[in-house]
Formats: structure tokens, sequence, C-alpha cells
């Protein structure tokens, strides 16, 4: 959560200061709950269900799959992998070592290739979890994590190479459709902390949700972005590298800098 820390120049920053926060603390709870058994601990960490059969079969699956080679590997999980989410379409590719936490509520459409160290958790007990359209490419490395919020992609998406996208509950994530993401970009869907309280704790303030992230079709992002809660991104926009998003981007419009400003209008080139 330390790039949430860069929202202090967020528009809308006043209202986390003065209403009450999200608590993390719920969530937090669970996952260290001494009332039970390290087994039950990690089954909310990781499946998002107390079915004994469901985690003999993702403990089984994921031992022998997960980390095999090559096209046996591709054609292994291929086969396996749909036993433990929730929708996988046809000719879906899984990588090596990709990490799936409550796979129950991931859906994958057709042609999406899923590379190789790739996380996809959709963690959280009221969340329908994340949701990847047709021929979208999840690259190396990228990180699709839920804390009872929802992550919706679109077909023909590139999410690049350790790109992270974050959904808090009351700050989902959507994106559109042929939307091109560079590697190293952040999408922070989990409003600041509230700070107000100098006696408690952040975690016990909370965060207070922006209202998501939306990024509609045909937007193309540069590398080492950095997109805030609470922002939209209208059809055709450009994001230059290294920019920092704390407001919305109107459609056709390119931004840069940090915090990002309008550079010029596409529809005027």
């Amino acid at each position: 959560m330390g790039p949430a820390a860069i929202s202090i120049n967020h528009p809308n920053e006043h209202i986390a200061m003065t209403k009450p926060g999200l608590s993390e603390g719920t969530l937090h709870e669970q996952l260290t709950d001494s009332n039970k058994s390290a087994m039950q601990r990690y089954q909310a960490l990781a499946l998002g269900t107390d079915s004994v059969w469901y985690l003999v079969k993702y403990e089984l699956i994921m031992l022998f799959a997960s980390w095999v080679p090559g096209t046996f590997g591709l054609l292994l999980r291929k086969f396996l992998y749909p036993r433990i989410l929730g929708k996988v379409g046809a000719n879906v590719v899984f990588g090596q070592g990709v990490a799936i936490r409550h796979g129950l509520k991931i859906s994958i459409g057709d042609n999406v290739i899923v590379d190789d160290g790739a996380v996809l958790d959709a963690k959280g007990g009221t969340n329908t979890g994340i949701s990847i359209g047709d021929n979208t490419i999840i690259s190396r490395n990228a990180v699709l994590s839920c804390k009872n919020g929802n992550i919706t992609i679109g077909r023909d998406c590139t999410i690049g190479i350790s790109t992270l996208i974050h959904a808090l509950e009351g700050s989902d994530v959507t994106i559109g459709a042929q939307v091109l993401i560079g590697a190293f970009c952040y999408f922070i869907g989990s409003g600041p902390y509230v700070s107000d309280n100098l006696d408690l704790p952040f975690k016990q303030q909370g965060m207070q949700p922006q209202g998501g992230i939306k990024v509609a079709d045909n937007v193309w992002f540069g590398s080492h972005i950095q997109v805030l809660d609470g922002v939209s991104i209208g059809t055709g926009a450009i994001v230059g590298a290294s920019s920092l998003v704390n407001k919305d981007v109107a459609e056709m419009d390119v931004v840069a800098g940090v915090p990002a400003r309008v550079i010029k209008s596409r529809r005027a080139s």
C-alpha cells in the first residue's frame, strides 16, 4: 500500500480527513484471528472457502502443475486450472508460477494469456472478484489484487510487466477494451489513510475510498505511471511515462507530469 502515500495531492483528499475511514481491521483480523487454526486462516487468505474438497483440489493442482516448464506445463495448467477458477474461456494460457487467490471469484475470457509469475488475487468476503476479457494479456509479474473490491479488465488489453492493479471495497477498478498499459504502472483503487486522530494508528482509522478508477476504451499508458483512486480517464487518452494521475483526464487528451497536466488534445493534432 506504499504508493497510496502519494495521494497527498489528491483533489478529494479533504474528504478523507473529514469522514470516518473504511477500516482494514476486518480483513486483517480475520487473517490473524488466534481463535482460528492456521489451516482456517490459510483458507481465508488463499481460498475464500472452507470447503475441504476445494482445499485438496487446489493444493494438488498447484503442487503438480504451477511450476512445470515448457509445453507440457502449459497443457497441464490449461487442463487443470479451470477446476479451481470460477470461469475460464477457450485457449487460455497460464505461465509458470501464477498465484491464484480466491479462484472461484476469477472469470477469464477466451484467448487470454496470464504470463509467468502473475498474481490473480480476488480476496474479499463480499466482492465479485476479478473479470478479464477476451484476448487480453496479463504480463509477467503483474498483480491484480482485491481487498473486497472488484477488478474488471475489458477485451484486447495489455497489462504490462510488474504492473499493480489494486481494488479496495468501495474503490473498484474498471478498465475498458483495447487499453495498453506499460510496465511498472500502479492503479491504486484505495483512498488515502485517514490521519486526523493523532492517538490512533493509521490502520485503525482506515482508508477513505474515493469511488474507484474508471478507464475508458483505447487508452495508452506509458511505463511507471501511478493512477490514484477517484480518477476517470476518457476514451483515446494518452498518459505519458512516469506520470502521477490524480484528477480526471478527458477523452483524447494527452497528459504527462507529476501531477499530470494536459499537454494537448489529440483532436487538434
